[in-house]
């Protein structure tokens, strides 16, 4: 930061000098750190549970689908999604904030001509002292001026310090509309695939039971069965068949979900989609815990919330004492145009200028106290923000563990039932086994086949749940460029 040193002589200390010895009395007295009031400390918290691999997660989870199709459209929405288009002009109008305090510690120069005609209030004097008129003549008043304020208590360094971390919590912000795009992209792509699917498998149950139907009613007429086993087959064809229109609105309300992500008109989806569940192609990884929540953008934001609030306390504290400027004034007293340059006309100031407003320290104070609580709830909110993310993390694992144990039982049970379907099915036409019996069978299968198909979609859910809670996805090729500052080298 520039300096200004004088070497006032041995004796007669000027004007100037005793300023200047004052400036540095009161600077010596101010209590003012020269870092910020506090600083982060490292929290200590618990281990997260172990997971089913150790790998580090990858910048791209969803890629571990090894779906193509899904690695294109979350691409697509990370480059033309709207929210994170807002998120992204946030985070620029904070840097131009940031360049503006940086360019308020540089010194501000003014530069000014006026030229008018008529009389000044020094003629009329001279003219009535002399008895005589004052003629009207042309002015002209040039002039330059100077002036620097001296960073003598740290408010400028806290204040730019305070907006670089604004800018990086603005900047966090985005990077946590990046994960819960590509969270939500994946899980409606995911819905999609599921729907699709499960049209697909009633489909196949109702052809199924339409083919019972035909062989119940070539059985009737053979006096095989009775027409109380047809109405029932007919009924349980009629509710397999009832939830077709509603998959098909779901599969296109997902793909809704799909187009605005993308930053496109609802009607502008694509009509391709996939027919399979997402399913993960590699083991989950999810090695080190703490090291993975470390990386959330709602933490990183909250520290930076946390540190402005800090640095906010000493800004506050400086308006408690006073304000120097150092200032140098340069113009001319010339009459004419012709004269502008004569010495004699020459006029210049230079010299310290000290401000203090004394009826304003009570509320100086007060804001030093309000800044003070201040910090103390971006503390509280950094740590409640910590523990939010272990707890979700926590949770994620145990609910992730506890869906996939669920599918792997229903897929068993499904399995023994297309067995035990397949069984009864052969019985039933070789006459072991009555109608009934058959329609129990069929109606668990179609029971348990919609059961698996939601048990997939809620699997699905619960991976991205715990991607989304490790804080992947925010990461691109195209890194932010570093803040534009010097700041980068100045302390507060």
């Amino acid at each position: 930061m520039p300096s200004l040193v004088v070497h006032p002589p041995t004796s007669n200390r000027s004007p100037v000098a005793l300023a200047l010895l004052l400036l540095g009395t009161l600077a010596g007295c101010s209590g003012l750190p020269d870092e910020p009031a506090a600083q982060l400390t490292a929290q200590a918290t618990p281990p997260l549970s172990s997971g089913p691999a150790t790998q580090a997660l990858p910048a791209r989870w969803w890629q571990l689908y090894r779906d193509p199709q899904l690695d294109l459209l979350v691409e697509q929405a990370l480059s033309h999604n709207q929210d994170l288009e807002a998120a992204a002009a946030h985070v620029d109008a904070l840097l131009a904030r940031l360049e503006q305090v940086e360019g308020e510690r540089q010194p501000s120069t003014r530069l000014a001509y006026s030229v008018g005609y008529g009389r000044s209030r020094d003629d009329q004097t001279l003219a009535q002292a002399s008895g005589e008129q004052a003629d009207a003549e042309w002015s002209h008043a040039p002039g330059f001026s100077l002036s620097y304020t001296l960073d003598l208590w740290g408010e400028m360094r806290y204040r730019l310090a305070a907006a670089r971390a604004d800018a990086q919590a603005a900047r966090a912000l985005e990077d946590e509309w990046r994960v819960t795009v590509a969270a939500q992209t994946t899980r409606a792509y995911g819905q999609a695939c599921v729907y699709a699917f499960s049209r697909q498998v009633q489909r196949h149950s109702v052809q199924v039971l339409e083919r019972s139907v035909d062989v119940t009613r070539r059985l009737q007429k053979a006096g095989a069965a009775t027409a109380l086993d047809l109405a029932r087959l007919n009924g349980l064809l009629e509710e397999t068949r009832a939830p077709l229109p509603l998959l098909a609105a779901r599969h296109q309300a997902a793909l809704y979900e799909l187009a605005v992500l993308s930053g496109l008109p609802p009607l502008a989806v694509a009509r391709q989609t996939c027919a399979q569940r997402p399913q993960l192609q590699a083991p989950l990884p999810v090695g080190d815990g703490w090291a993975l929540v470390q990386r959330r953008a709602d933490i990183r934001r909250a520290e930076r919330q946390l540190q402005s609030a800090t640095l906010a306390i000493g800004i506050a504290r400086a308006a408690l004492y006073p304000r120097v400027t150092f200032g140098a004034a340069l113009a001319s007293s010339a009459s004419s145009l012709g004269k502008l340059g004569d010495s004699e006309a020459l006029v210049y100031s230079v010299g310290p200028l000290l401000s203090w407003r004394f009826p304003q320290r009570g509320v100086a104070r007060a804001q030093v106290g309000q800044r003070r609580a201040q910090a103390r709830e971006a503390q509280a909110r950094f740590d409640g923000t910590v523990l939010s993310a272990l707890k979700q993390v926590e949770q994620a694992l145990v609910l992730y563990q506890a869906e996939q144990q669920r599918r792997q039982a229903l897929q068993a049970a499904l399995d023994h039932s297309q067995q035990a379907f397949e069984l009864a099915t052969r019985s039933y036409r070789a006459g072991a086994l009555d109608a009934l019996h058959l329609l129990d069978s069929e109606r668990r299968l179609v029971t348990l086949q919609a059961t698996l198909a939601r048990a997939d979609l809620r699997l699905i859910n619960r991976q991205i749940d715990l991607f989304q809670a490790l804080g992947g996805g925010w990461q691109r090729d195209d890194q932010p460029q570093p803040l534009p500052l010097a700041a980068l080298g100045a302390k507060p």
